[in-house]
């Protein structure tokens, strides 16, 4: 079938970029390889980026230009407060459907426009669909985990979605009808991004989602929105404050009809110390003569982070911290504690606290560790 033949666009793909040399031309090949019965389009949006990014998307546009639309700035409008899938890609697309694609992201299935869009036509009464993914390490690609809400195709309800947070579904999954962003509601003007859109894409009859893995989320990659909020404690702050406004004005929104699951979903922005704190009992217990040698914490991120305040500010004995990454070793953190080798934690450790589940289930793989703690328990919303 000559699709390019087709007058009509199905399916827009919107993608973002800034400084994305390195992973931009395996995002947009994973794009435009896809095999589908209709028509689709590209709108990538290069943010003033001063590496080769805009080079690498002009190639593709040269090769493809009945599907490659670029947008190319001459200023950083992210910087400037720009809405830019809302103000700037949207009303340049012309598909019935929007899909969303990251310029760190990328699609591991050749068949997941299709199977997609197949969905949305099959179920007019959904505005979202969305699938599993898998989520990798920014730095090296080295697996982390699976993003797998449910463990079959299903309908994930509004409140899956509201409890899940931001990270429930990964964003190069969402696929949304155009009409979900035609008149944004309060809480969407309150603060607009994955979260949001995954709630409102839930609200009519709740998202589609389909249990095959067709895409890849690259965590923490240089210049990321989220490493920039984990380096940056003022603008995490802001951010908290705004998502507690935003399900505040969602309650109002829906008169009420999540109201016990937004109270729920509030306590996630209790801070992660206060969090500790209530579980200090259970804590200590869990410690018990392991007061004064052989305590290592393995995993310096924010829940690390968390974990060193707690036992700083409660008197509560830490050998070392250490890191898969093996950097600092010798250092000081912030609240005193040594950076030590993961291997010399290894061999002098009774009980390695692991920050975070995904640590945790390493760890406990590992025949040389003895015990191994897990604490995300402790720390269950975050």
């Amino acid at each position: 079938m000559d699709l390019l033949g087709a007058s009509e666009v199905k399916v827009s793909v919107i993608c973002m970029a800034y400084n994305q040399e390195k992973y931009i031309e395996q995002m947009l090949r994973s794009v435009i390889t896809q095999k589908t019965e209709f028509r689709f389009e590209v709108i990538v949006h290069d943010d003033c980026s001063i590496d080769a990014t805009a080079d690498i998307i002009k190639k593709y546009q040269n090769e493809y230009p009945d599907i490659v639309r670029p947008i190319y700035e001459s200023e950083n409008q992210y910087s400037q407060g720009v809405d830019i899938v809302m103000g700037l890609c949207l009303p340049k697309s012309k598909g019935k459907y929007i899909a969303i694609c990251e310029g760190d992201d990328y699609w591991s299935d050749d068949t997941k426009l299709q199977r997609q869009f197949d969905v949305m036509e099959q179920h007019p009464e959904l505005d979202m669909c969305v699938c599993r993914a898998n989520e990798i390490n920014g730095t090296d690609d080295s697996f982390i985990q699976e993003i797998r809400p449910k463990e079959k195709d299903c309908i994930l309800s509004v409140e899956d979605v509201i409890l899940g947070g931001g990270r429930y579904v990964a964003t190069a999954t969402h696929f949304y009808r155009r009409e979900l962003f035609e008149n944004m509601l309060p809480f969407e003007q309150i603060m607009n991004f994955d979260y949001t859109n995954q709630i409102k894409g839930a609200l009519r009859g709740g998202i589609y989602y389909i249990d095959s893995c067709m895409a890849v989320y690259r965590r923490a990659t240089f210049g990321s929105w989220t490493v920039r909020i984990e380096k940056d404690s003022e603008k995490r702050e802001q951010h908290r404050k705004l998502e507690i406004s935003m399900l505040r004005q969602l309650d109002i929104d829906t008169n009420k009809m999540y109201h016990e699951t937004i109270l729920k979903r509030l306590k996630a922005y209790e801070s992660l110390y206060e969090q500790l704190k209530q579980n200090k009992e259970e804590i200590e217990t869990a410690l018990t003569g392991h007061e004064k040698e052989g305590l290592f914490l393995w995993g310096l991120g924010l829940r690390g982070e968390a974990i060193q305040e707690f036992f700083s500010k409660e008197g509560l004995f830490l050998e070392g911290v250490c890191d898969k990454k093996n950097e600092f070793i010798g250092e000081k953190t912030i609240y005193g504690y040594k950076i030590v080798d993961t291997e010399y934690a290894i061999q002098n450790h009774q009980i390695i606290i692991a920050a975070n589940r995904i640590i945790y289930d390493d760890l406990i793989q590992n025949s040389r560790i003895r015990k191994v703690i897990d604490f995300q328990q402790y720390i269950p919303f975050a």
